[in-house]
This record gives structure tokens, sequence and C-alpha cells, in this order.
């Protein structure tokens, strides 16, 4: 059942090394706007506020694959990308493509963000400001890294939702793992066996995520619980 590995096993490691790449620049520009995103919601002016909802509102309330479609054609258009071959796909498809993710991503990211920092008491912001230290390195210095330590489950979920929703740039042409998995099935008339290969990666991508949330969360738990002597 499994024997066209045997040749086309190439075309599924070009395909996950692809999904890890598009999934890898998808978190961190995830990261990156839900913290921007999250300072704009806690801001003090109602207009950086409204963005910030509206941003979020945008993003959670339409189809990922509307959003990758809108955001390559319109930086076809706006952007002259070179369409250079990266692991089987042109940088005109894949640049879009891992932005339109970070951007999706960016909005869960930043609920899970301000989630997280509601659970934090409001002591421990007032304290900071108490020291003198500004209203920003209160935030990014005391009150953030607890509420990291306490949504980093969620914040795992998300990126492993991430790594699966990367199969939504098949429609775009990026050759991930689904497309390559497609692209097989086609060539062999088949295409339960190589949609099945495609799942097995999908699973060990997502595995390997939720390993490494587990370890940082191990990890974040065990430096809280030091008592200092």
């Amino acid at each position: 059942m499994f024997a066209f590995l045997h040749h086309y096993y190439p075309v599924f490691v070009q395909g996950t090394a692809q999904t890890i790449l598009i999934s890898f620049i998808g978190i961190l520009i995830g990261i990156g706007l839900g913290l921007c995103f999250v300072s704009l919601r806690r801001s003090k002016y109602r207009l950086f506020q409204y963005v910030a909802r509206l941003y979020i509102a945008i993003v959670r309330g339409t189809p990922s694959m509307i959003q990758v479609m809108l955001i390559y054609y319109g930086l076809s258009k706006m952007i002259d990308i070179p369409q250079i071959q990266f692991l089987g796909s042109g940088l005109d498809r894949l640049i879009p493509g891992s932005i339109a993710l970070g951007i999706n991503s960016g909005a869960y990211t930043a609920e899970i963000f301000r989630s997280g920092l509601i659970s934090i008491p409001r002591g421990q912001t007032e304290a900071g400001l108490s020291l003198g230290l500004s209203n920003r390195t209160t935030l990014y210095g005391i009150v953030m890294p607890q509420a990291v330590r306490n949504v980093l489950p969620a914040l795992g979920n998300e990126f492993i939702t991430l790594i699966k929703e990367s199969s939504v740039l098949f429609y775009i042409g990026v050759q991930e793992v689904t497309a390559q998995a497609l692209g097989v099935g086609g060539t062999l008339y088949n295409f339960i066996p190589p949609l099945l290969v495609a799942a097995v990666i999908y699973f060990v991508l997502t595995q390997l995520m939720s390993l490494l949330v587990s370890l940082m969360e191990k990890r974040l738990g065990n430096a809280y619980l030091k008592v200092p002597e």
C-alpha cells in the first residue's frame, strides 16, 4: 500500500520542511502581532483599543482561506516579490502565505495573551509602578512573564492549530505536505495512501509541538517553584 514511498519520499520530506518553515514564520509573526495588539487593547487611548478590537474581530470572523487569498493577491499587486524557488515553492507564494498565517494567528494569540494578563492580580502592576517602573517595563518585565506561564497550554494549542492550518496554503500553490500528497495521489490515481502519509506527518509535527510546549511549561513551573535560600 505504501510502496510508492520508496520513490516519492523526497517529495514528502520537501513538503514537511516547507510546512515546518511556514509554521515557524507564522508563529513568530503571530507572537509579535499578539503582543502588539494586546498592548493596544490595554492602551488608555480609545482609538488604539478600537483598532485592536477591529483587527481581532475581522480575523476571527473570516475564513483563513479567504485571508490567505486576499493577502496573496494583494501583495502580488503591491510588491514585486521575486519568483525564486525555495523548497519547491516560489517566494512570491511562500512569503504571502506565511504572512497570512501569522496575521491570522496574531488575533488569537492577542486574545490568549489578554486572558493571561487578566488572570494576574492587579497588585502585581501596582507593585511595579510603586517601585518607579514605567507602564511598559511593568507590563513586559513583571506581568507578561507570569501571564505567559498561565497561558502556555493555550498558546501551544494555537501553534498546533497553525501547523494544521498551513495546509490552506495549498490553494495558492505552496508545495507543503498537503499539496505534495495531492500531487502524488494524482500521479498514482489513488489519493488515500498519500493523504494517510500526510496525516501521519501532521500528527508527528503536532505531537512534537505538544512535547515542546510541555517541556517549556515544566521548565517555567520549576522556576516558579524554586525557593531562594
